[in-house]
């Protein structure tokens, strides 16, 4: 199969994967961070915002340059599967991979770098430990997922200031 269709198929396999929620799913102890840690890592050190926004609404990304992202609100995927995506991204998208052993000496969804063709590998984020991702997750799940509409109080407190320039809007 020529590398583009085989990245396309990729892409298509990935996707339809990672959009799956799994019923029931029970959270293991690798997926346990910490809320606070992991808006930290959101917001200072995965630079997340850049393109999800601050409220992980894929719309209010700080970056105008940055592609436009998933709402992170209206994600369905349980902490295993933003375990996955967070520290693997998705190949042949603008979703980088943030895990410093990502297609190195972890391979993701099966996948080294060497399987991806030298002109299209996954795209590297800000790297991060795997404690922090699961931290990001916790963050996620808390603050973020199945939210409605970002209110003051939520920029207020991510920003940890009420007078944040991102909050005006909402007063």
């Amino acid at each position: 199969m020529p590398p583009t269709r085989a990245m396309a198929v990729l892409s298509v396999l990935i996707t339809t994967t990672l959009t799956m929620t799994v019923a029931g799913a029970q959270q293991s102890d690798s997926f346990i961070g910490d809320p606070e840690r992991g808006r930290y890592v959101y917001r200072s050190v995965g630079y997340c915002g850049n393109c999800h926004g601050w409220p992980g609404d894929g719309i209010t990304g700080t970056m105008l340059q940055a592609p436009r992202a998933p709402s992170l609100r209206k994600s369905k995927l349980d902490a295993e599967l933003l375990y996955e995506v967070i520290r693997c991204g998705i190949p042949t998208t603008a979703m980088p991979y943030h895990g410093r052993t990502a297609y190195k000496s972890e391979p993701c969804f099966g996948l080294v770098l060497a399987d991806f063709p030298t002109e299209s590998p996954p795209r590297r984020g800000k790297t991060f430990s795997d404690k922090d991702i699961a931290h990001v997750v916790a963050f996620l799940q808390a603050k973020v997922i199945g939210r409605g509409e970002p209110t003051f109080e939520e920029c207020a407190d991510f920003y940890d200031n009420p007078n944040a320039s991102a909050c005006r809007i909402l007063k």
